[in-house]
């Protein structure tokens, strides 16, 4: 990227603070006094497009890109970090509370940002999925949870690596998207027919490759990622090519498979999955394109669907699923999906919702 981008996007930071939503319906009125009530977290924009950051009320913290997920700081309750998407050249630190954006470090040159982060056990560590704008090749860069600057880095063994998750301890779980990006064409898809998307296994201690799972179709970019209660990961998937394939994968006893999915059903999928959540033993993944949010069990077949307009985020709650809408929606459901209660918002969430509880 080059520097007059980075000054352009260093020019154009606003810390105006964006008027507030009307008060949500709360898990709170379900806890005792004194008790902290779990908080939702999104990115989003506004109606004039301006992109913001925080809570669903009080999404105030204003960015200069768009951001794609937030991750709640483990050791600040009320400060959540911005991961930008993919290409991103910078990460934001919130304040959710007061809607503020507290702090913004801008990426090394010849790197990007690709949308996911987690943090370490200790929370004094963060581990972003990045490409190396030199070579096209997946980096994971562990930085320091305050500063952000990079203390080292291993790689992702493969290329566009999304979202990244701990398995266990000492395990990290690598969505490898296989899609390759540069900076001279944005968000351009360079090697479509060339795509090598991959699931990978890393050792976090030290970058070693563990193990290294691909599907048959090499146009399913594998995308965002998710663990039950009995240890099955699933992956939600994106087609570059037809639209008429499963878009959830699952890792189970050492097999990596599609999920059972009739050809309606990955018809009304509409080859995109936007994000994926997990809770006990089942899944919830929304398909924006095919304004279907479905739900899975953990052996990979399907359990319910339900037809919601523009459906992007999923995140559980309190024995319940949450999903978002590009319309500003908030829709509480039961297991099942049926519908508890919807929420409406004057912004648009983006892909992901993040809990604090």
């Amino acid at each position: 990227m080059s520097l007059n981008r980075r000054q352009f996007l260093a020019a154009s930071l606003s810390l105006a603070t964006l008027p507030l939503a009307s008060p949500a319906w709360s898990a709170a009125k379900r806890l005792g006094a004194g008790a902290r009530a779990p908080v939702i977290l999104s990115a989003g924009w506004d109606g004039d497009e301006a992109w913001c950051a925080g809570t669903l009320a009080q999404p105030g913290a204003a960015l200069p890109a768009r951001g794609h997920v937030l991750i709640p700081d483990p050791q600040r309750y009320g400060e959540a970090i911005v991961v930008t998407r993919r290409p991103g050249y910078f990460l934001a630190r919130i304040d959710w509370r007061r809607g503020k954006l507290l702090q913004r470090y801008e990426l090394e040159d010849e790197r990007n940002l690709v949308g996911h982060a987690v943090f370490s056990h200790d929370g004094k560590q963060l581990i972003t999925a990045e490409t190396d704008e030199r070579t096209g090749a997946g980096r994971l860069a562990i930085r320091d949870a305050r500063s952000f600057k990079r203390l080292e880095e291993y790689p992702s063994h493969g290329v566009g690596p999304h979202e990244i998750l701990w398995l266990d301890r000492n395990t990290l779980a690598v969505a490898n998207g296989g899609i390759l990006t540069l900076p001279e064409t944005g968000r351009y898809k360079r090697n479509i027919e060339r795509m090598d998307p991959s699931l990978v296994l890393i050792d976090g201690r030290d970058g070693g490759l563990l193990q290294e799972y691909r599907l048959p179709d090499s146009k399913l970019s594998i995308r965002h990622l998710a663990v039950t209660r009995d240890g099955t990961l699933g992956a939600a998937l994106q087609n570059e090519g037809s639209n008429n394939s499963p878009m959830l994968a699952i890792l189970r006893e050492g097999e990596f498979r599609y999920a059972d999915s009739s050809p309606e059903l990955c018809q009304g999928m509409r080859g995109y999955a936007a994000s994926l959540a997990a809770q006990d033993n089942r899944f919830l993944m929304p398909c924006p394109t095919g304004n279907l949010l479905t739900e899975w069990d953990s052996e990979g077949r399907p359990t319910a669907q339900r037809a919601l307009p523009r459906v992007f985020g999923a995140a559980a709650l309190n024995g319940e699923w949450l999903a978002s809408g590009e319309g500003g929606e908030l829709w509480r459901l039961a297991p099942g999906l049926a519908l508890q209660h919807t929420e409406q918002y004057p912004h648009h969430w983006d892909n992901h919702l993040s809990v604090v509880s």
